[in-house]
C-alpha cells in the first residue's frame, strides 16, 4: 500500500467530484442548478456500500485524430460516509484481462476476462472498455451511458468493490473549460520534449509555465521520452491544476464560459439532490491526510495481473484508512505525495 502523510493544499476528495466542483466551488451552486441538474442527470446508487461511497473518476481521450474513445486515466476514490477520510486508488489504463463483475451484461461475453483474439501481439486492455461498452450498448438499458457503466463493472471486477457513481471527464474537453478559466499555471518539475513518435516540436521548460487550453493538453498528452505511467500522472496533475485555480474569483469572472465549457467536458451519474451532502464530506476530507493506493509496477504488473493480489491489496488498504478513523492503524509503508510531483 502506497499512503501519503502529508495534506495536499487542494481537496482530495473533491478531485472525484469534479463535475460538481465545477458549478458549486465557492458556493455558487444554488444559482447553476439548472446547468447542474443536466451534467448531473443522476442514476447512481445512493445507498453507500459497507459505509463508504465509492466513486469512479474516469478520464477519457477522444480527440477527433484518434480512433474511438479511450478511458486513459481511471482512479476510484473509496469515501467513508461518515467521517469522509478517502483512499485514493489508481488503475493502469494497460491492464489486461480484465474480469467484468458477474452482474454484468459484458461478463456473458467475456467470462474468462476480456482478451481478443491475438491477445499475445494485440492484448484488449482497460482503456478499451468504454468503447466496447458502445459498441455493446444494446446490453445496457436506455438512458445508461454504456461506456461509463461498462468500465464500472470493470473496476467492480478489478477492484471488487461496488461503485455508487461514476464521473465522466473529457479530456480534449478540457481546451475549452482552460481557455474558458483564463488558461492554468503549472509549476513544472523536469523539462518535457513535446511531439509524437521520436519528433519533437517544442519544449517546455521547468518553472512556473502559464497554459492555453491546446498547450496544455500537449503537455498531458505528449509521450516522447516518457511512459503511460508518465502521462497518467501528468493528466491528474491537470485535473489537480484546474481544481485548485477553478476558484470563486475564476467562476465569477468567467461564469457563463464556464458553465457552458463544463456542461462540453464533464458528466456523471451523480444526482444533483446529492451534491450537499458530497460536498459536505469534500469539506469533511479537507481535515484529512489522503492516502493512495496505486496499483501499478513494482506493486502489480499491469500485463500479468494477479487480480486476487489487487483485491487483498484494495480490502487491505480500505482496512488501514478504516484504522486511522480508529486511531490504532500501523505505520505507513511507502510514502507518495502527488500534489508535490505536481509543484505544489
Amino acid at each position: 500500500m502506497t499512503t501519503t502523510g502529508k495534506k495536499p493544499r487542494v481537496r482530495t476528495i473533491v478531485l472525484v467530484f469534479l463535475a460538481v466542483v465545477l458549478v458549486t466551488a465557492g458556493g455558487i451552486g444554488v444559482y447553476a442548478w439548472t446547468s447542474l441538474t443536466t451534467i448531473m442527470p443522476g442514476g447512481g446508487i445512493i445507498e453507500p456500500f459497507n459505509g463508504r461511497y465509492n466513486i469512479a473518476l474516469l478520464g477519457s481521450d477522444s480527440a477527433d485524430w484518434r480512433e474511438g474513445a479511450r478511458v486513459d486515466s481511471t482512479t476510484v476514490v473509496s469515501v467513508d460516509a461518515e467521517t469522509g477520510r478517502a483512499l485514493l486508488i489508481s488503475i493502469p489504463r494497460n491492464l489486461v484481462e480484465i474480469p467484468f463483475a458477474k452482474s454484468s451484461p459484458l461478463y456473458k461475453l467475456y467470462p474468462g476476462g476480456f482478451v481478443c483474439p491475438n491477445q499475445a501481439l494485440e492484448p484488449c486492455m482497460l482503456t478499451m472498455v468504454y468503447q466496447l461498452g458502445l459498441d455493446h450498448s444494446d446490453l445496457y438499458p436506455k438512458g445508461i451511458d454504456p461506456g461509463s457503466q461498462a468500465m464500472v463493472d470493470a473496476i467492480e471486477g478489478i477492484t471488487g468493490l461496488r461503485i455508487n457513481y461514476f464521473a465522466f471527464i473529457d479530456m480534449d474537453g478540457f481546451e475549452n473549460l482552460i481557455d474558458a478559466m483564463g488558461g492554468i499555471t503549472m509549476t513544472i518539475r523536469t523539462r518535457i520534449p513535446v511531439g509524437v513518435m521520436d519528433e519533437i516540436w517544442y519544449w517546455i521548460e521547468p518553472g512556473e509555465q502559464h497554459f492555453t487550453g491546446d498547450e496544455a493538453l500537449w503537455y498531458l498528452r505528449t509521450r516522447v521520452g516518457t511512459d503511460d505511467y508518465d502521462r497518467m500522472t501528468r493528466e491528474k496533475c491537470v485535473m489537480l491544476t484546474i481544481l485548485d485555480q477553478l476558484g470563486p474569483q475564476t467562476i465569477s469572472t468567467h461564469f457563463t464560459k464556464i458553465m457552458k465549457a463544463a456542461s462540453q467536458t464533464a458528466r456523471t451519474n451523480i444526482p444533483a439532490s446529492q451534491s450537499p451532502m458530497l460536498m459536505s464530506l469534500a469539506s469533511k476530507a479537507n481535515s484529512w491526510t489522503m492516502t493512495t493506493l496505486n496499483l501499478s509496477p513494482p506493486l502489480i504488473d499491469p500485463l500479468n495481473p494477479d487480480y486476487s493480489k489487487i483485491r487483498r491489496e484494495v480490502s487491505q488498504a480500505i482496512a488501514y484508512v478504516e484504522a486511522l478513523d480508529e486511531g490504532n492503524a500501523g505505520p505507513d509503508t511507502q510514502t507518495s505525495d502527488l500534489s508535490t510531483t505536481c509543484g505544489y
